[in-house]
Formats: structure tokens, C-alpha cells, sequence
């Protein structure tokens, strides 16, 4: 989103004299010390507290100051000889101004090192989580048995019951039944995030900016879901042939109209005893034989095969 900027106008930044101590003189209006005459030192210029702040009206801004190369006065950036003793401008640098200069560097403090505890306590329970539950070893188990399911699914024509939005209902659905619910939401205007930046300009005044940043808020948007029927083949019962052996075979339960045979599914395990059992793809399955012993990983801890090393 894009932020937008709005001047406040331009204030006095204010000095203090270097040469009698005088504080809170105005940076644009006040180039000497009413106190001791000397001129503004430019360094010294501060920002001043909401309550102090003084506005320049009409200020037209033409630059930075620039400081006097023989007597080190600040002068406009438009003059051309030094008002304090008469010396030509060319050449002259530019001010510092407040934003410029380095931050003080704040008293270091003291903190007590933390992290290496931290980083004790996650390599504790990492090495924990490893000793009990990923560790492996290397044994050798015997294939017990070849394990097989197969199961024909049976399907019947007739009213099926499906939810969706109303938008996404079928043409021909039977006895729609809708209610309200928030189907997503969306991003509404909801107001400004607004903040103040002060901008020393270098001439003795800052500029007063309001940026602000637009917001949202997210909102519920409601929809209706909606339940009916349609007409077709769906997932009745199911036909199921278990056995062991290396010769699965599909059930042989006939299936008479007005039902007809839907997907077929396989499961084919492989039975290592005390050491658990790993259902596997067809190549591996017939890879071993019953009474084999195969080399394999193992948990260290529950001695179960894993099923990704066979």
C-alpha cells in the first residue's frame, strides 16, 4: 500500500551557546548569543520538545547552511559573503545537521551468555530423540510369512449424498438444503497508520512530516453451503480374500446386478515375527522367500525392522 506524506510546516531547531552556557536560543532567528554575541555554533543544534516547538511561517527553504571558512559562522545557502566578518562563501561546506551526526555510544551492559545453555539444551534433547527413536543397528531377521489382502470394492446405482457451495452444485442435484457460513474472507479499509518524523533541514528549522499508511481489516464473507443428492455408482461393501503364500488371489464372492465390482486394492506384507512386519510393492514382496534371513536395519531400542532398508 502506498504511504503518503504531509507537511506539518517548519519549526525553529534550537542551540545552545558554546561560549555561555545559554540554552533553548532558536536556530533561525537567533544566529548569535543575545547573552555574549557569539555567533551560532551549528553542532549544537538540537531538536526541541513538543512543547517547545516554535513554527516558521512562510518559510521558504533554499538550503542547507554553510559554514563561513574564516570565522565559522553558519550562513544561508543563497549568501555569498559571510555576514559575520565579510568573507566570501565560495567553497563553503554545508552544515551538519542533527540526523548526521554519530550516536552517542550507550554504556555497554552486562548480560549473562544464555546461549550456550540453549544450545546445550537442544543438542540434549536432539541427542535424546536420536538414542530412542531414530537410532539404527544393523541384525539379521527371518522372513516369517508372505501376508496378502485383496478386496473388490461393490458399487450401487442410486442418491448419493454430496455437500458444496452453491455456486459449485451440479446441474440435476436433488434436494438442495443450503445454510449461511463464511466461505472466505476479504481485506476491508479500516483507517490509517499515521506516525511523525521530524527532518533537520540545516538552516536552523526542521520540517514536520505526517506519513500515513492506509490499513485493512480482514471481514467474514458468507456464502451458501449447500447438501443434496445425485444419482450414481458408489461404494457399497466390500469383497475381501486374505491369505499367505506367494499365490494371492481376488475374492471369489460373485457379484450380482443391481451391484456391479468398483476398484480393486492389494496389500502385500512381509511377516519377520518379534520383529514386526513391513507392508511392501510387489518387487519386494516376491524378493524374499518364507524361512530366509536377511540382512536389514533395525531400531536399536525396539529391535522393530525398518522397513526402508529391505
Amino acid at each position: 500500500m502506498s504511504q503518503t506524506e504531509t507537511s506539518e510546516g517548519f519549526f525553529e531547531m534550537l542551540w545552545d551557546c558554546d561560549h555561555c552556557g545559554t540554552k533553548g536560543l532558536l536556530g533561525k532567528s537567533q544566529r548569535h548569543c543575545p547573552e555574549c554575541g557569539a555567533p551560532q555554533n551549528p553542532d549544537k543544534r538540537y531538536y526541541p520538545t513538543p512543547d517547545q516547538q516554535r513554527a516558521v511561517p512562510g518559510h521558504q527553504y533554499v538550503g542547507a547552511d554553510r559554514t563561513c571558512p574564516a570565522c565559522g559562522a553558519p550562513m544561508s545557502a543563497n549568501g555569498k559573503n559571510c555576514t559575520q566578518c565579510g568573507s566570501p562563501l565560495d567553497g563553503a561546506k554545508e552544515v551538519r545537521g542533527v540526523d548526521e551526526r554519530p550516536a552517542a555510544a550507550a554504556a555497554p551492559k552486562r548480560r549473562r551468555r544464555i546461549w550456550p545453555w540453549i544450545v546445550l539444551a537442544i543438542a540434549a534433547i536432539g541427542f535424546a530423540v536420536w538414542f530412542l527413536f531414530i537410532r539404527t543397528r544393523e541384525a539379521k531377521v527371518t522372513v516369517a510369512a508372505h501376508r496378502w489382502e485383496r478386496a473388490i470394492a461393490v458399487e450401487q446405482f442410486g442418491p448419493v449424498q454430496h455437500a458444496a457451495w452453491r455456486d459449485q452444485v451440479p446441474m440435476g442435484a436433488e434436494l438442495p438444503a443450503c445454510v449461511r457460513k463464511q466461505r472466505t474472507t476479504r481485506q476491508v479499509p479500516d483507517g490509517e497508520d499515521c506516525h511523525t518524523e521530524r527532518h533537520d533541514k540545516k538552516d536552523g528549522t526542521f520540517e514536520q512530516v505526517k506519513k500515513c499508511t492506509p490499513k485493512t481489516r480482514s471481514e467474514p464473507v458468507d456464502d451458501d453451503w449447500c447438501t443434496f443428492m445425485l444419482h450414481e455408482w458408489a461404494k457399497v461393501d466390500e469383497n475381501v480374500a486374505k491369505g499367505t503364500g506367494l499365490e494371492p488371489a481376488w475374492p471369489d464372492t460373485p457379484i450380482a446386478p443391481p451391484r456391479r465390482p468398483g476398484a480393486k486394492r492389494e496389500t502385500l506384507t512381509l511377516d519377520f515375527g518379534s520383529a514386526g512386519a513391513c507392508e511392501v510393492d510387489d518387487a519386494t514382496w516376491h524378493k524374499y522367500a518364507d524361512g530366509q534371513s536377511v540382512k536389514v536395519e533395525v531400531r536399536a531400542r525396539s529391535s522393530e525392522v525398518v522397513c526402508s532398508s529391505l
